[in-house]
């Protein structure tokens, strides 16, 4: 079952939040995902949570009351089920889609997720965590031993069904994650 919740998040911050708070909700493994949302009047981003389990209850019940789009997919149905405002429909729909065929989204929760942690070799790091590919930022080579400080906190994307961590070099000879924790706007300076 896939459920996909368009609340109009203008950053992937706002949108990690309203992940973290779903997924506290719920007692069952999800994937969770960020989908970014083109073509309105402002891009934003709209989140996905993904599960074996029937999770449309709950959800719904955690963001009634807030003007959200959703899009609920059930294994062996013809469409999705839609609700709320269409500009959001638009939004939530998109982020089902992607979520159906893993063609793009940034995980912020998978199996495996939790394995990240420390400096580990890539080809562990693939191991635990889950992830099928480490692309090196501008051609950056990345070997099976090449060592991968994941700061405690990866975020890959899906593209082509595949979970792919961007990594980039840093100081003693090691990689980290391209997308860190805790991000400098661009230009938040001036």
């Amino acid at each position: 079952m896939i459920i996909a919740i368009d609340a109009d998040s203008k950053d992937t911050a706002a949108a990690d939040h309203l992940l973290y708070e779903l997924i506290a909700g719920l007692d069952q493994p999800v994937v969770a995902l960020t989908h970014m949302v083109a073509g309105d009047d402002r891009p934003h981003v709209a989140v996905s949570l993904t599960s074996t389990a029937d999770l449309a209850d709950p959800v719904r019940e955690m963001v009634a009351g807030r003007d959200v789009g959703l899009a609920v997919t059930r294994p062996g149905a013809s469409e999705p089920e839609l609700a709320g405002p269409s500009r959001l429909v638009r939004g939530a729909y998109v982020a089902a889609v992607e979520a159906a065929l893993g063609t793009s989204g940034r995980v912020v929760r998978w199996p495996g997720h939790e394995q990240a942690r420390g400096v580990l070799p890539a080809a562990e790091l693939r191991t635990r965590c889950g992830i099928d590919h480490l692309e090196g930022i501008g051609g950056v080579p990345v070997e099976d031993d090449t060592l991968i400080d994941t700061l405690d906190f990866l975020r890959p994307v899906r593209r082509d069904g595949r979970l792919v961590l961007q990594v980039q070099p840093a100081a003693g000879d090691l990689l980290i994650p391209f997308e860190l924790q805790h991000q400098q706007k661009c230009c938040a300076d001036h």
